[in-house]
């Protein structure tokens, strides 16, 4: 015996409630797979080297200060000098840094996940003028002695320098010691500058041949008066990344090439610097992503499954109205369940064969079964083909979405818009009440 439509209506809601746990539960998969991604990427960065990040050189000058102070005694109720010592630090920033490299990236898997790992090799350029000595001090009528000066060069995870860097000073090779000797940051490599009494007041060329690696993105920071930053690599997909868009960039299959020129009127890296602001210091750089990432995709894809399991039991409703087919609420359920088993079986094959045909894969098997069983349940065999055309439509136009996303809204808001214009084509002559009347008098029968 048939069921009441409003009874029948309530049973559908049920079972698509259920499908929708169905749903939920891959969808918690699909995260538990994302998180263990990210677990083995993690590890992969343990062992190897993980962000890196560059900030230098900067130049540190260690000075002793002396200055008479003048104090007050309580004892004697009298007013005396006493010669104070103190050793102080500052910051000498470049006038001209220049950073010119190149990233040459490599897959590394662990089991079926991988990690996009990378060997920079760069040079880093330019001049610095150091301040004259009594500018230096904070102390009025003080007398200044420069003990020592510094180059410095922070490397985010020193584990990544692959080779000893070579440093030139004014053309001469300085010797490269571990270690930032920075407290802001402990992390990278020093030198000491020779002849320190000789550099108040003077500017002095410096390069650094670089060769570091890294995983994921690689960025540095504009310490400098003036920027100018270059990095290529064959990689295709970049993302570039920072508080900086590129001045000029190209890329294309073959890779990409990209140029900042930033000047500190622009940048507060300095500022940050002196104030040991690390964290929050302005960058630029670039991010080496995965563009066909399986996790993001089968995610998206999910979001669009219980409305596909909704337009199939809407046009199974329809059917069942206008051909006066009795269609179980099992039998619904049967090709629901197929519907959300197809993004398990999606999720499953592209961590192994790509997401393309995977998708290709999965898709074809979930229709070719829903077409086969509706061969059935419809009582025809072009019945259940034609299914088999819309649910194909269904799943390309969601593929279209999911390679789209930027488009993404657009074009799912049209192809909503145009599936209600054709139920609305297609019912518009049905007479609900009359096909009410006629489900009521076959229940009574």
């Amino acid at each position: 015996m048939q069921l009441k439509m409003g009874l029948k209506l309530l049973v559908l809601g049920a079972v698509s409630v259920l499908l929708l746990i169905a749903l939920s539960s891959i969808a918690g998969i699909t995260r538990e797979r994302k998180n263990r991604q990210r677990e083995v990427q993690q590890g992969i960065a343990e062992s190897y080297a993980g962000r890196q990040q560059l900030v230098g050189p900067v130049f540190a000058l260690e000075y002793r200060e002396r200055w008479m102070a003048r104090l007050y005694n309580n004892e004697k109720n009298t007013w005396y000098e006493k010669e104070m010592v103190a050793l102080r630090s500052a910051m000498v920033y470049p006038e001209r840094l220049e950073y010119g490299g190149s990233l040459k990236v490599q897959e590394r898997y662990r089991g079926i996940f991988k990690a996009n790992v990378y060997q920079s090799n760069g040079r880093i350029a330019g001049s610095v003028r150091f301040p004259a000595l009594e500018t230096v001090g904070t102390e009025p009528n003080s007398t200044i002695e420069l003990v020592s000066a510094k180059a410095c060069l922070i490397v985010s995870d020193p584990r990544g320098i692959s080779h000893v860097p070579a440093f030139e000073w004014s053309g001469d090779p300085l010797e490269i010691q571990p270690g930032s000797s920075l407290a802001i940051k402990r992390s990278g490599i020093h030198a000491a500058l020779p002849g320190p009494d000789g550099l108040p007041g003077r500017s002095f060329d410096f390069a650094l041949d670089l060769k570091i690696h890294g995983m994921g993105q690689f960025s540095l920071v504009p310490i400098g008066a003036e920027n100018c930053i270059r990095l290529e690599s064959a990689w295709p997909h970049p993302s570039f990344i920072g508080d900086f868009l590129a001045n000029d960039r190209t890329v294309s299959e073959q890779g990409f090439a990209a140029e900042w020129n930033v000047n500190s009127l622009a940048c507060s890296a300095q500022q940050a610097m002196s104030a040991g602001q690390l964290k929050s210091i302005q960058q630029l750089g670039v991010d080496l992503i995965d563009p066909v990432n399986t996790y993001p995709l089968t995610d998206r894809a999910l979001k669009y499954g219980f409305l596909f399991i909704f337009i199939t039991f809407a046009a199974f409703f329809l059917f069942e109205l206008v051909k006066q087919l009795k269609i179980h609420p099992v039998q619904y359920g049967f090709v629901g369940l197929a519907q959300a088993l197809f993004f398990l079986l999606l999720l499953s094959l592209s961590e192994h064969i790509g997401f393309g045909i995977s998708y290709l894969v999965a898709s074809a098997a979930t229709i070719g079964v829903i077409a086969a069983y509706l061969c059935s349940v419809l009582k025809g065999v072009k019945r259940g083909l034609l299914f088999g055309v819309v649910l194909s439509v269904l799943y390309g136009a969601l593929y279209g979405l999911l390679q789209s996303e930027d488009h993404a809204l657009v074009a799912g808001s049209t192809l909503l818009f145009c599936l209600l214009t054709l139920v609305m084509m297609f019912t518009r002559k049905i007479d609900w009440y009359a096909l009410g009347a006629k489900q009521t008098e076959g229940s009574v029968r």
